[in-house]
């Protein structure tokens, strides 16, 4: 999705500004390795990025935690066939934490999604047209698409590949040559049937996510269009889960409003790309493999993995390399 200069510019100011705040609350190590304490609070300028800034470091905070507890399985586990045996508990631990912290993550973001498009209605002139659509996009460019896409390239690309090539391809296959074939055999077997279900459950957890969050996305494009800024009406029905037996909406809502909160996500797809240009005002946005307005979808399958993927992402499947 091609971003204006002001989008790109604004990105590189949120990520320059969460970088003080971070810097601020705990600290940096300097080049030296000696922690600086810094005393400069850099505060958001308004309530949107506040909601910008909680949810970008949450994404950075939840990647660091897991890459943080990888050093440490690979330092429990070693580099050694014997030590693997021995310790390879931790490493499923590791890929349970990250398939369980992927899914948190993503239940927080689509919290903080709803959250800050309450706040574009009350921080935002709705009157002006350019900077509703402006200000709501700024979530996407920069949660969605930027942050969140850091996130999937640190864990499921990078981090789920250095448990595959050290121990799988590395301690493990080097161990063929002193070990009992039939024992060698079940032990590489058991650890990649461990490593592809854990990269299938984060993958899974990933996309899960970010279709809460394009849904979200396209609902209140949707309804900002038609000019009906009532958020909490929009998401009522996912709002009120807790009050299971009042069907009841809000008495400001109209029947129609609630109608269209009960649309399927394809009608809502379709009415917002055909109602006008200006709903999704860059045609080909990609969501999970699709392409908005066209109906281009990827299937893959793998030993333990049938999904649907973003093919300019370069997400292969499972990797079936036994």
């Amino acid at each position: 999705m091609k971003k204006s200069m002001v989008k790109k510019l604004v990105a590189a100011s949120c990520a320059a500004t969460l970088a003080l705040v971070l810097t601020a609350c705990g600290g940096e190590q300097s080049s030296g390795g000696a922690m600086q304490e810094d005393t400069t609070q850099a505060a958001p300028s308004n309530p949107l990025e506040e909601v910008l800034f909680a949810a970008q470091a949450d994404i950075s905070n939840t990647s660091q935690k897991l890459l943080d507890e990888k050093e440490k399985v690979f330092s429990t586990v070693g580099d050694t066939y014997d030590g693997y045996l021995a310790n390879n508990q931790a490493i499923q631990d590791w890929y349970d934490l990250a398939v369980s912290e992927t899914e948190g993550l993503g239940e927080r973001l689509r919290e903080q999604g709803r959250e800050y498009y309450q706040a574009v209605v009350d921080n935002v002139d709705v009157s002006d047209d350019r900077e509703v659509e402006k200000a709501k996009d700024d979530f996407y460019d920069l949660v969605y698409e930027d942050a969140f896409e850091d996130y999937y390239d640190a864990i499921y690309e990078d981090a789920l590949e250095e448990f595959y090539d050290t121990y799988y391809d590395g301690v493990i296959a080097d161990a063929q040559d002193t070990t009992p074939y039939d024992e060698w055999y079940d032990v590489r077997s058991s650890a990649y049937d461990a490593w592809s279900e854990a990269r299938s459950g984060v993958y899974d957890a990933w996309t899960d996510a970010r279709s809460d969050l394009y849904d979200d996305y396209s609902d209140i494009t949707s309804a900002f269009y038609n000019n009906d800024f009532d958020v909490q009406g929009v998401f009522g029905p996912v709002e009120m889960k807790d009050n299971a037996g009042s069907g009841s909406s809000s008495d400001n809502a109209s029947s129609s409003e609630a109608g269209s909160s009960e649309s399927t996500d394809a009608a809502e797809s379709t009415t917002t790309a055909s109602a006008s240009s200006e709903a999704l005002p860059e045609q080909g946005v990609r969501f999970d493999g699709c392409v908005v307005g066209r109906t281009i979808c990827a299937a893959f399958e793998g030993d333990a993995l049938s999904g649907v993927g973003e093919p300019d992402v370069g997400v292969a499947a499972v990797d079936n390399r036994p």
